[in-house]
């Protein structure tokens, strides 16, 4: 595998696309100081990966980048191919059947990268992966700066080896090893990690288990309560269904009793009245009589002086003064008769506002009756309520 063909585009000192072509044979780039001869060698460890701006001789990634001059805007990106051709050894994996492999890196002012192999975009790891045996891409082996002789004259043991191993090609699987490893190593990490969690899930699992023992107690705590709570209610309900049937019994029957007065009473006011009107009626007859009494006596005293003269008159006269007091003391009489049973009626009367106001009074007690089984339910649920927390408490607890 050899580079046959380098094209740049706004890659340092070449803002225009610039091609070089080698050869078979040795190639060399010549010319003068500031010409760019170094730019061509830094083109290729970018393209090959490169990610180090110090090593480019630069302070960041975009210096790279052609930056302008007086002549030339910036350019945007910065662009560098390089083609290989397979030469004796094929390419590497599926880059076999390839004669010729083009590797392309760009690189845009914000920062954003490309990695193409023959104009299709790969990974960086893609690309080292290809030119891991072949030495290119590491710098101890491909790239022998000015004055790097010297320090590998100088080098340690260590970094001898590193050059060896990478010349005799073996530094493909000896990556492959440290990748392996690495992956072992992130592995067991991983394992260790599932081992914690599975600790941790059994832990939780155990906290889970009590949690579930607590709440199985709870609710079969909680169904022992609802259960008394509802024979209590039963039991309660039940007493106080009693206690409702005996006071409506006895409430109902103080209104029949009271009705049954209410009506007596009516009955008894229409007598009376009935009475006052017959009194009324008969001290309006007296009044009269009284009036033609007084009349008579009149008439008799003025006629008086002619009795030997009207004797058979003065005697019918007399007849019908006592006809007329007989009917005086008949009125007197019944006047006296009607005061009587005015007077039992009012007594009557007096009686039955008494049970009027004895059945009011029992209708008040049982209403208060009422009142004290209603505040003895909510008294009962109080109760309850209390057993409820405290059974709450001891399965919390």
């Amino acid at each position: 595998m050899r580079i046959r063909r380098l094209e740049l585009h706004g890659f340092k000192s070449f803002p225009e696309r610039t091609r070089f072509e080698f050869g078979k044979g040795i190639s060399g780039v010549v010319g003068p100081n500031g010409c760019g001869k170094s730019n061509v060698v830094d083109a290729v460890k970018w393209c090959l990966g490169e990610q180090s701006a110090k090593s480019l001789r630069g302070s960041s990634m975009q210096d790279v980048i052609f930056a302008g001059s007086e002549g030339r805007t910036a350019m945007g990106l910065a662009e560098v191919s390089l083609v290989f051709e397979a030469g004796d050894e094929p390419f590497p994996g599926e880059l076999a059947r390839c004669e010729e492999v083009q590797v392309t890196r760009r690189l845009f002012r914000d920062g954003t990268s490309e990695y193409l192999i023959n104009q299709a975009r790969v990974r960086r790891k893609d690309i080292t992966d290809i030119f891991l045996d072949s030495g290119a891409g590491n710098r101890l082996y491909s790239f022998i700066e000015q004055g790097r002789i010297g320090e590998m004259v100088k080098a340690r043991p260590e970094q001898r080896r590193t050059l060896i191993e990478e010349a005799a090609g073996s530094s493909r699987y000896k990556a492959r090893k440290e990748e392996s490893e690495s992956r072992l190593s992130s592995t067991a990490k991983n394992l260790e990690r599932l081992e914690d969690l599975l600790e941790e899930m059994g832990r939780r699992l155990r906290t889970l288990e009590r949690q579930v023992g607590k709440a199985v107690t709870y609710r079969t705590h909680r169904s022992r309560v609802r259960q008394a709570e509802i024979y209590l209610g039963l039991a309660r309900y039940a007493g106080l269904a009693e206690d409702r049937r005996a006071l409506s019994k006895d409430l109902r029957e103080a209104e029949t009793e009271e009705g049954r007065l209410r009506r007596e009473l009516g009955r008894k006011e229409g007598e009376l009245d009935e009475l006052r009107r017959t009194l009324e009626f008969l001290d309006e007859g007296l009044g009269r009589v009284r009036d033609e009494l007084g009349e008579l006596e009149a008439t008799r005293r003025e006629r008086e002086s002619a009795r030997q003269y009207q004797g058979r008159e003065v005697r019918g006269l007399e007849e019908r003064i006592e006809a007329l007091r007989a009917q005086t003391a008949e009125a007197g009489e019944a006047k006296s008769e009607a005061e009587g049973r005015l007077a039992g009626l009012r007594e009557e009367k007096g009686d039955a506002d008494r049970v009027l106001a004895e059945a009011e009074a029992r209708l008040i007690g049982a209403a208060d009756a009422q009142a004290a089984a209603a505040d003895a339910v909510r008294e009962a649920q109080l109760e309850v309520d209390g057993h409820k927390a405290t059974v709450f408490e001891c399965v919390k607890g």
